[in-house]
């Protein structure tokens, strides 16, 4: 009887050990998955989203709702892309970095549908990529660019907040909350099956007391 109170108290520690395991994981799934919906968003831009152009600006701009990390201020991780109506680039390759903003130096070609491609580091160091187009039609007179084939090489090398860019920056890019339900899904495995075999421990009957007890007797 002494033996099966003993298991008894020691499976409740072990379940009540599981359930604190538990809530660990779950607090840890959280904590990252949390940064995730902390990115950095887009919150005006030149040209504006599905926006049309009728006169080429000084600089295409992003403007995100915190500040970007410029680590060195090299513009590493970050690009800027103009692509045309026939897939041409049309940047120049380079990028500033400023506070919540990013800016680049482009001349368009033939009006048309245009599509602005554009990468960050968000604020909380994750990389944050997407897409949108915009529609370009030039002025009387305009002289069309050609454009180039890849993605051009910024040529003010050594420059600060300018860096030469590489990789497609398209499509919104997120790992960390990903890497937070998988890490999560392992542990509530582990859980589980600790669980399970405490379970089975309770629920283990008690041994049979031997004859010489049951009888009453020394031997």
């Amino acid at each position: 009887m002494t033996d099966t109170r003993r298991d008894h108290r020691t499976a409740r520690r072990l379940v009540a050990g599981a359930a604190t395991l538990l809530l660990a994981v779950g607090g840890a799934v959280l904590g990252l998955a949390g940064p995730a919906n902390a990115h950095n968003y887009l919150i005006a831009s030149t040209p504006a989203v599905d926006g049309t152009l009728t006169a080429l600006p000084k600089s295409f701009e992003i403007t995100t709702n915190d500040k970007l990390l410029d680590i060195g201020g090299t513009g590493s991780g970050f690009a800027f892309r103009i692509v045309g109506p026939d897939g041409r680039y049309h940047e120049d390759g380079c990028v500033a970095i400023d506070g919540p903003s990013m800016t680049t130096a482009a001349s368009l070609g033939a009006s048309g549908k245009y599509q602005v491609e554009w990468q960050i580091v968000s604020a909380d160091g994750h990389t944050v990529s997407d897409q949108y187009p915009f529609t370009w039609t030039a002025p009387a007179g305009f002289a069309a660019a050609k454009g180039s084939v890849k993605p051009p090489a910024c040529a003010k090398s050594g420059s600060a907040g300018s860096d030469t860019t590489t990789g497609t920056a398209s499509g919104s890019s997120d790992s960390s909350a990903s890497d937070a339900l998988f890490i999560g899904a392992g542990g509530i495995v582990v859980v589980g099956a600790v669980v399970a075999v405490l379970l089975l421990v309770r629920r283990r009957p008690a041994p049979a007391p031997d004859a010489d007890d049951a009888d009453g007797t020394d031997g």
